[in-house]
Parts: structure tokens; C-alpha cells; sequence
């Protein structure tokens, strides 16, 4: 099979998700054509695909000592360093690849996912502020950006930037959750109390809105709503002691 009738079934494999044939084919390939960066790079693929992130950093690493300055290779390099809890190395692969190509959504997103996890907040906030200028609407640069100031307990600034994003989707149980948690830190309880309620509406079984808004009633006295939600989170989570301890007191 030739190269360019090769790289086009894949492409096609990867795309169909069909990851057992892919690396079928790409053993094939790369023992028919084992000076070929392409062949490698999809070795790497498939096993990432498939889970197996040590072997695929291999055969990036194959494709990138024929092809020194592979953007594909480096990027698959990024998400499987990325996958093993690697972050400071997937770092250096995505810096890489913004040196070759320049600004990407996906490499400045990318970016920001993993300074955010080794909480390098403000290098983060820098690398998701840029892929928002790529997609001003993006709800999930939005979400992440907003998440960093809220780390850094800038409370007002991530509100702010997580009512954005809910206005791309406002089914999003987590920025809704995340909302209130934003206006409880900042004692704004009415607000905190209506954005729960909207994360339960959304999802009636999603415990962490069930248990800091029975934080909130109990704060204020309410005991007859505190127990209605303590109640219901304890459907969630029956063998939680802590919500146990607290149904006694509300009998």
C-alpha cells in the first residue's frame, strides 16, 4: 500500500473510532515504511487511544527522531504526557508546538489546562485569556478562566465570567454550582441559595448543591428546608456520617 493511499485510511480509522484497527494498520505501516514520521505518529495515536500512554510517548518519540519538529508528534506527546500527570513536560511539548505554529485554540487551551493542574494559576489565566481571544464565545475557556479566579478567590471576576459561560449553556451543572459557590464566598446568600437551586433543578441528585445549600439553610435557621435537603442528599450518599449526624438533630 502506498503512503498516501495509508495515511488517508489512518486518518479515516482514527476518525471512526475504530482504535484496534488503527493500530493494526499502523504496525503495518510502520514495518513497511519504518523511516516514515507518519506511520510512527499514528503508532502513538492509536495507543494513546487505547490507554496505552507509555508505549504511545514511545513512537512519538520515534516520529519525532525522523521528523525532528513534528507539530502531530508533539502534540500527541502533549496529551499523553498530559494523561500520566506529566504536566511540566506536556508544557514544554505545547510551548514547542506554539513556537512552530504560532497561536491555537487547542495549544493555548491546552496550556492552560495544565499550568492550572501543577497551580501555576496566573500562567494559566495568561494561556486561557489568550484562546478566548481565538473564541471569545468558547464556554469551556470561559469555565477554565473563570475557575482560576476563583482559586485565586477573586470572586466577583469569576461570576462574572461564569455568567458567560452559562449563557453559551445554561444547562451546565457544574458553572451553576460553581456560581454559588462564588456568591456564598462572597456572603452573598440569596444569590448562592437561587444558583443551587438552578444546579438542582438541572440535576436533583447533584450532592455538592445538595449539601452547601443544607449549609446555608442551617446557617440561616430554615430548618425545615435544611431538612428537606439534608434528606435528599442522604439518597445520594446514605453512608455519610456527617449527614446522618445532622438528620438526628432535624427529627
Amino acid at each position: 500500500m502506498d503512503k498516501t493511499t495509508s495515511e488517508r485510511l489512518l486518518v479515516e480509522l482514527a476518525k471512526k473510532k475504530e482504535y484496534q484497527k488503527l493500530l493494526a494498520l499502523a504496525t503495518d505501516v510502520a514495518a513497511q515504511y519504518p523511516d516514515w514520521h507518519i506511520a510512527w505518529h499514528y503508532l502513538g495515536v492509536a495507543n494513546g487511544l487505547l490507554g496505552s500512554h507509555e508505549k504511545a510517548i514511545t513512537y512519538f518519540i520515534k516520529a519525532m527522531e525522523i521528523k525532528p519538529n513534528s507539530e502531530k508528534a508533539l502534540y500527541g506527546l502533549s496529551v499523553s504526557f498530559h494523561a500520566l500527570k506529566m504536566h511540566s513536560e506536556a508544557i514544554a511539548c505545547l510551548l514547542k508546538y506554539k513556537e512552530l505554529r504560532g497561536d491555537e485554540f487547542k495549544i493555548l487551551f491546552s496550556l492552560g489546562v495544565n499550568y492550572s493542574e501543577i497551580n501555576q494559576i496566573e500562567k494559566a489565566i495568561e494561556a486561557f485569556s489568550a484562546a478566548r481571544k481565538l473564541r471569545p464565545q468558547s464556554e469551556e475557556s470561559l469555565f477554565c478562566l473563570a475557575d482560576c479566579y476563583r482559586m485565586l478567590e477573586m470572586y466577583p471576576k469569576a461570576i462574572e465570567l461564569y455568567k458567560e459561560s452559562l449563557a453559551q449553556n445554561a444547562k451546565n451543572v457544574l458553572v451553576t454550582h460553581n456560581t454559588a459557590v462564588c456568591y456564598k464566598q462572597i456572603n452573598d446568600n440569596d444569590n448562592a441559595i437561587l444558583y443551587y437551586q438552578k444546579a438542582l433543578k438541572l440535576d436533583p441528585t447533584f450532592y455538592h448543591s445538595l449539601r452547601n445549600l443544607a449549609d446555608i439553610y442551617i446557617e440561616l435557621h430554615k430548618e425545615a428546608e435544611a431538612k428537606d435537603v439534608i434528606q435528599r442528599a442522604l439518597k445520594e450518599r446514605p453512608d455519610n456520617a456527617e449527614l446522618i449526624a445532622l438528620s438526628e438533630k432535624f427529627k
